[in-house]
């Protein structure tokens, strides 16, 4: 599942960089990319480029202006020659056909550092191209460069350029907030970077790859509906009109009484969540599902907070008007199957405070294995309460 293309925030050098790239003129150079090959960009490539910047997830990722048309597209080879002369290569990456698979670019940002950006074609996607191509360009960087650096980053949400980074041997090390304007929108991107010796070869992937290429082809592709074993009900994604059932639910006693949800749940709160929640699903970090019935109204939810690779967290709750129709076992046990078969996950915990006996019952339903007590476990802030612990395993 390597379908990735990444844009560095540092699309234009500034005046001092590029002054200073200067030095590093050179002459169009090809590079061998396992199988590819880096070459510089010539005409003919013109017209499969223009397909490649018409695919909606090149648009969806890219902050580059689109659509590709005038100025841009008529300028655009001499401004890779104006790059090559600065010192930043701008590579097309092509089969031994010549066929144009992606770009690859590298760019002077600091002193002894490039950022690289990659794009893999539509057409090319699931071959490898784009970690074949940053190998290639990494390696010039640091032996033709003199780079200690090369830095990545990609706009959240954009797990495949992630997955390509990290399987080369890049460091995801956090997130700037609003760290890049897409078209006049600021997107929060992922930023990371690999030094000298680090460079992962084709025989040599990342501990647990097979769980983060599982969990990035999930989260790259549309959230789906689920059906369950139960009569009339489904899981769905959380949708803006549940907001006043979700504010409803979480300010009811029980819910109050044994979640971490805020005390005096309003609307307002619900608000926020949804935001949250998408959040979270761009990121990667939690699957959220809406227990909806016959005719689709919010009745509870459950959810996935993905933690160590291979495990995650269970978290669960049901509306007042929806209890005691066993729909919340019906939808733990669903969401643990898509994480064990769509996430690999291999383990589930689960905890509730102590007395919770309707989320002791649902657990035990769906599978858990109750394994003791946590004492004085942070509840929510200022409150420590025993937590019964357990777990499910794939």
């Amino acid at each position: 599942m390597d379908f990735a293309f990444n844009s560095t925030r540092r699309n234009l050098v500034d005046l001092r960089t590029a002054a200073a790239a200067q030095s590093f003129g050179m002459d169009p150079v090809t590079l061998q990319a396992e199988g590819l090959r880096l070459v510089p960009w010539e005409a003919r490539h013109l017209p499969d480029l223009q397909r490649v910047y018409d695919d909606p997830l090149v648009e969806r990722f890219l902050v580059m202006p689109l659509p590709w048309t005038g100025q841009e597209r008529d300028r655009f080879l001499e401004v890779c020659r104006r790059h090559w002369r600065a010192g930043n290569p701008r590579w097309a990456i092509v089969d031994e056909a010549g066929a144009l698979l992606g770009s690859a670019a590298l760019s002077h940002s600091f002193a002894r550092e490039a950022s690289i950006t990659y794009v893999t074609a539509p057409w090319a996607r699931g071959r490898g191209v784009a970690q074949r191509a940053i190998r290639a360009a990494v390696r010039f960087a640091f032996d033709n460069l003199a780079m200690q650096r090369v830095s990545w980053d990609a706009i959240v949400g954009n797990h495949a350029s992630r997955l390509a980074a990290v399987r080369t041997g890049f460091t995801v090390e956090g997130i700037a907030r609003n760290g890049v304007y897409q078209r006049g929108t600021p997107r929060d991107c992922w930023i990371g970077g690999i030094v000298p010796g680090e460079l992962r070869g084709p025989d040599d992937p990342p501990a647990d790859y097979a769980v983060l290429k599982a969990q990035a082809g999930f989260f790259m592709a549309e959230q789906p509906v689920l059906g369950t074993d139960v009569a009339g009900l489904r899981l769905r994604p959380l949708r803006e009109g549940d907001l006043d059932d979700v504010a409803a639910t979480c300010a009811d006693e029980e819910t109050q009484r044994y979640t971490s949800v805020p005390a005096g749940y309003t609307r307002s709160d619900a608000d926020d969540f949804l935001r949250l929640t998408r959040s979270r699903w761009d990121r990667g970090t939690n699957v959220y599902y809406v227990l909806a019935d016959d005719a689709d109204r919010f009745c509870g939810a459950v959810e996935l907070s993905l933690g160590e690779p291979g495990e995650a967290e269970i978290g669960y709750m049901c509306s007042p008007w929806a209890r005691g129709r066993g729909w919340t076992s019906a939808g733990v046990k669903r969401i643990c199957r898509l994480g064990f078969e769509e996430l690999a996950l291999e383990k589930v915990d689960w905890r509730a405070v102590v007395g919770n006996e309707a989320s002791r019952r649902v657990a035990e339903k769906a599978g858990f294995v109750v394994e003791g007590t946590r004492r004085h476990f942070l509840h929510r802030p200022g409150e420590r309460l025993d937590s019964w612990v357990g777990s499910l395993l794939g």
